[in-house]
């Protein structure tokens, strides 16, 4: 464990910054038991994230459980490519595999009057999702629904967003033992080309696209 992550984990369990607890090196006995035990975690190969509960993701500080699968820096640029590459305003975007709630959100304040369908299978995403959207004070805006990609949605949108599963199968083995031991591989693994859920995405939405609308998925590299 490095100093920085230690930091981080020992700020997390105080809820205080991180140069606070050196000026007070006095911890209880309950806390100094439950910051062992979260360095352990770590040793094991835990994600930062998942011991902390807490992901940066842009400018927002989101809730995140283990089982909820961690958005990455690509998708934050993601985003940034959606306002530059996109001509018009969207006024309903549907966010599939919303996971943490993060595009939702950073699209949410990025569009001050869009309203936002977000979907996910998994019932801890959908919780997860939810407590991030309420500490945003989104809940009037961004409506979650647990289904696969958008079953039960019956609404045009004119954004259509995605981060899905899109590894290869034959390339998890070579994945970080922190995702391939910690990280939901529903959210990951995707298929034999990588392709398996873009290509679902793709014939399934394409009835819900408003005149003009646009897909925007992030896919692998290859």
């Amino acid at each position: 464990v490095s100093r920085g992550e230690a930091e981080l984990i020992v700020a997390s369990l105080l809820e205080k910054p991180r140069f606070e607890f050196y000026l007070n090196d006095s911890i209880d006995q309950e806390s100094r038991q439950l910051l062992r035990a979260k360095l352990m975690q770590l040793k094991k190969g835990m994600p930062l994230e998942y011991v902390t509960k807490r992901l940066h993701f842009m400018d927002y500080s989101l809730r995140i459980y283990p089982g909820v699968f961690i958005p990455r820096f690509e998708t934050e640029y993601f985003i940034e490519l959606i306002e530059k590459l996109i001509d018009f305003v969207p006024e309903q975007i549907l966010d599939i595999g919303t996971g943490t709630g993060a595009i939702s959100i950073a699209l949410a304040h990025l569009y001050p009057d869009v309203h936002i369908i977000a979907t996910d299978i998994s019932d801890k995403a959908i919780r997860c999702a939810q407590e991030n959207i309420k500490e945003y004070g989104l809940t009037d805006r961004i409506h979650l629904l647990q289904c696969s990609i958008c079953n039960g949605v019956n609404t045009r949108f004119d954004l259509i967003i995605s981060n899905p599963p899109y590894i290869p199968s034959s390339r998890l083995h070579s994945l970080p033992k922190s995702v391939r031991d910690f990280e939901p591989m529903l959210a990951i693994d995707g298929g034999q080309d990588g392709v398996q859920f873009i290509k679902l995405i793709i014939q399934q939405t394409a009835a819900y696209q408003n005149p003009g609308g646009v897909i925007a998925l992030e896919i692998d590299e290859d």
